[in-house]
């Protein structure tokens, strides 16, 4: 079976055992009407029943320590671990192969030939919504790290299949546990759509770096750089360079940033501080001091599909709407944004020479 088979399998086997905070068959979700494909859904014990955000994340800080309190997923239920997972290659930076390792009950946090691990998502998005937790035992905090881009990459590259993806939440950018890892998606059937509707949008070339190719967005209404390989059989590391350059930056000056990965393709969404967003806009009673319809922008909605709050916000938003939040309450200014090319650009120049 392939790796994405295992994972399936294994996934309704956790299902069906009803350790799963949330049911994806409850799940409501709709196209949104206008130009850019978004998706909403709601779920209404989806927001009550995730764990709770840790608030060394809240603040965006990427301090490389961890203090030793709140969840981490060494304290996950043993029944959640889909399996071990295993990188092979022949040859230093190349994209390894990834295997599942089968393994049983409280295994995970004593055999110690296993360091990386698949866990189920108990509140999840999607059905097969599942989590990576690279070096699980070391407990690492939700930092990007060169290495850890290339297991992401290799484990999409493993998947092969165009409804996956990767997501990766930065402190500041609503991830809620402080330990390192990405959310696994598979893209839930919806009219046409085979992945998020991101992935799907004009690119518009800001240069090549050797065999890395970098695109911006310019109908995408927050921040958003693209990097693909001209030759995905030769030029994954030029795309792992690049993207490694502008996280580097990002993580210096402290911005929070969201990352999808479907293929080879890396999304990189630098971004503001998270809030609650498009707090009163689903309210006509400018007098209720009850707030309805609140959003929480992560990497699912940057990348165009919604998770409402509520059925407020699941009914009324549209396409304008969410445009506007995303121009003004999430995405960096265009001064921001050419500050951030300039520099990164500079960081190519300087690396590449």
């Amino acid at each position: 079976m392939t790796l994405d088979e295992v994972l399936l399998r294994q996934w309704h086997r956790v299902a069906s055992a009803g350790l799963l905070r949330t049911r994806v068959d409850d799940t409501l979700r709709r196209r949104i009407p206008g130009d850019m494909g978004l998706v909403i859904q709601y779920n209404p014990n989806h927001i009550k029943n995730k764990r709770p955000v840790d608030e060394q994340l809240m603040a965006g800080t990427n301090s490389t320590k961890l203090e030793d309190r709140g969840f981490n997923f060494t304290k996950a239920n043993c029944a959640e671990v889909l399996g071990g997972l295993r990188f092979s290659s022949d040859e230093e930076q190349t994209l390894s192969n990834v295997q599942l390792i089968e393994i049983c009950n409280d295994e995970f946090l004593w055999n110690k030939e296993v360091s990386h691990f698949a866990l189920v998502n108990i509140s999840p998005l999607f059905y097969g919504h599942m989590l990576f937790v690279p070096d699980l035992r070391l407990v690492k905090p939700q930092v990007m790290t060169k290495d850890f881009l290339w297991y992401a990459l290799s484990i999409t590259f493993t998947m092969n299949r165009s409804d996956f993806a990767l997501g990766f939440n930065s402190a500041g950018a609503w991830s809620s546990v402080n330990h390192f890892h990405l959310q696994g998606y598979f893209f839930p059937p919806l009219e046409d759509s085979l992945n998020f509707p991101v992935t799907f949008q004009v690119r518009k070339l800001l240069h090549q770096v050797r065999g890395a190719i970098v695109s911006s967005l310019p109908n995408w209404k927050t921040s958003c750089y693209v990097i693909e390989p001209k030759d995905v059989s030769t030029d994954v590391d030029h795309v792992v360079r690049i993207g490694w350059y502008l996280l580097e930056i990002l993580q210096s000056r402290g911005i929070p940033h969201n990352l999808l990965i479907v293929g080879l393709v890396i999304f990189i969404f630098p971004r503001q501080l998270q809030r609650e967003n498009g707090v009163n806009l689903f309210s006509s009673d400018k007098t209720t001091t009850i707030s309805t319809g609140r959003l929480r922008i992560a990497v699912a909605e940057v990348a165009g599909l919604v998770v409402a709050g509520d059925s407020t916000a699941y009914h009324a938003l549209t396409e304008e709407m969410l445009n506007m939040i995303l121009q003004t309450e999430v995405s960096l200014s265009a001064d921001e944004e050419k500050a951030l090319e300039a520099e990164w650009k500079l960081k190519i120049d300087c690396k590449t020479e």
